[in-house]
């Protein structure tokens, strides 16, 4: 499918909007959280998008905004006579009080490792996941630091 045909069709999924190319190769979309897994579940077995290269967490004061990056490699999208691979961010946005989204790691095994950062350091709940633990601070850390509002004190306990 050419690429302008897969953007048209990303514009009817329920909660998707604003879709943009915003390079050559790469389709920007914001969408809405109640309807996120199912338009995952619709990314990879109906477009294709075999690898989760990033899912990353920003706190932009008073929400939260995740962005999800996809890659389709074997060519089912395609820009017109580039071999280009086709990718696709996506931008999801959380009310602060309750950072919570349905799980990817069930799709992606790669968004496992991401979904569990963004728990860590941000605090986001990635409902469904297999093991939602800390994976770079230590168990008991108090808080998670790249939050805009977060306090760091010294707790010898914690290291």
């Amino acid at each position: 499918m050419e690429i302008t045909k897969f953007m048209k069709k990303l514009s009817s999924h329920k909660g998707v909007s604003d879709v943009a190319l915003i390079r050559d190769n790469v389709v920007k979309l914001d969408l809405g959280k109640e309807d996120s897994k199912d338009f995952f579940i619709s990314l990879k077995e109906d477009y294709g998008f075999e690898h989760c290269s990033l899912i990353s967490a920003i706190d932009n004061q008073p929400q939260f905004e995740l962005v999800y990056h996809f890659s389709v490699i074997e060519g089912s999208i395609f820009i017109k006579d580039s071999p280009k691979t086709v990718m696709i961010e996506i931008h999801i946005f959380l009310e602060r009080d309750t950072p919570t989204i349905e799980s990817v790691s069930d799709l992606w095994f790669g968004a496992n490792w991401h979904e569990r950062e963004a728990y860590d350091l941000m605090g986001i709940y990635f409902l469904g996941h297999p093991d939602l633990r800390r994976v770079l601070l230590p168990e008991g850390f108090a808080g998670h630091p790249l939050r805009k509002d977060y306090v760091y004190e010294i707790h010898e306990e914690e290291w």
